[in-house]
């Protein structure tokens, strides 16, 4: 992929997909549900920033990657339809500097909403909080574009192979429904039938870090569990003190860091391959 070519699309990809309302009214939600969690929580007594992130954190695990999702999928199914796609092929860039190119542009499009989402919260902690704990709210900034990269990721790979724009939101909605919200909802989860089909039905017992372990192939989980480096177990009673490797924060953000990139390559590469009619 040329990096050069792929700065070059992202920033025409940046220009068009900001002018997009559908893609600023998902970011405006979130943006005003973290500053709504900031806020409510200053009127608790003595109000905590960490306790604060760690709402903040499942609001943001469910709300965010729709964001992303939304953001993305039309990335290039979009100009496949409209047929628009050819001519961005006609100058000098390849298939896979197209697909790096909308990755960039994208993320950096949700790296933006990010970041007036913290910074809405940074105010109104400077403003209502008796301590601002910079550290913590760097740590969620970082932690969350992690999460921004593997889900935009996926979108665009979903949109690199798919020629319509339905095809394109079946299969992006799809992902977030079975990876986020089938993954993070206890019993009523992927995780919870796997523990139905092993134990109610085959009488296997398993650890609970086998069930936590199969969570986190997630992003969403993954990004969840990545976390603890915000936070102190001792003081989150959620939050077990002593982990296994693969449920550490390290092995987390590798499991984040293959949702950033594998489906690039995959997408890529189906890309590359695809027929535009």
């Amino acid at each position: 992929m040329g990096v050069r070519d792929a700065l070059t699309v992202a920033r025409h990809d940046f220009l068009s997909a900001r002018r997009s309302r559908l893609v600023w009214g998902v970011i405006a939600i979130y943006v005003a549900f973290v500053a709504l969690v900031f806020w409510g929580n200053s009127t608790v007594s003595d109000p905590s920033v960490n306790q604060t992130l760690y709402t903040q954190v499942a609001l943001t695990a469910l709300l965010l990657p729709l964001v992303a999702v939304a953001g993305s999928y039309l990335a290039i199914a979009g100009e496949r339809e409209a047929n628009t796609i050819r001519f961005l092929l006609s100058q000098p860039v390849s298939r896979r500097s197209v697909v790096l190119g909308k990755l960039l542009s994208r993320t950096a499009l949700l790296t933006v909403a990010l970041a007036v989402a913290v910074l809405s919260g940074v105010v109104i902690v400077a403003a209502t909080y008796p301590e601002m704990n910079a550290a913590s709210m760097a740590k969620f900034f970082g932690l969350t574009l992690l999460l921004v990269g593997a889900y935009v990721s996926v979108s665009i790979a979903i949109s690199a192979a798919s020629g319509t724009r339905s095809r394109a939101i079946s299969g992006a909605i799809g992902f977030y429904f079975v990876s986020d919200v089938l993954f993070l909802f206890g019993d009523l989860s992927v995780v919870g039938l796997l523990r139905y089909v092993l134990e109610d039905l085959l009488g296997g017992e398993y650890h609970q870090y086998f069930y936590e372990a199969f969570r986190s192939l997630s992003p969403a989980n993954a990004y969840i569990n990545s976390t603890i480096a915000i936070f102190s177990p001792e003081n989150f009673s959620g939050i077990p003190e002593d982990l296994p490797f693969y449920l550490e924060m390290e092995f987390m953000l590798l499991i984040l860091a293959a949702w950033i990139v594998l489906p690039l390559l995959v997408g890529a590469a189906l890309f590359d391959r695809s027929e535009l009619g």
